[in-house]
């Protein structure tokens, strides 16, 4: 499964998880102390069970690939 990552907010610490349909899997969030990121996912999704804690941004994209088998596409953003 092919997942969009969308960043919310202005602050650039929040991320939006969908598929391609656009049906909510989660959230990525910058840690308070900025130095990790964390994946929440939506209750019930397939991503319950993903690793959480993740010491990038890339890292966490790759958990979340290799738990769906799909991409990752990062969209509106840059990455951290």
């Amino acid at each position: 499964m092919d997942v969009v990552v969308t960043p919310t907010g202005s602050t650039g610490t929040e991320w939006r998880l969908q598929d391609r349909l656009g049906r909510p899997l989660g959230q990525i969030r910058m840690t308070p102390w900025g130095n990790a990121f964390t994946i929440l996912p939506e209750r019930g999704s397939r991503l319950d069970g993903v690793p959480v804690l993740h010491p990038t941004l890339d890292a966490a994209l790759s958990a979340i690939e290799q738990r769906l088998g799909g991409t990752c596409e990062l969209v509106g953003g840059s990455e951290h």
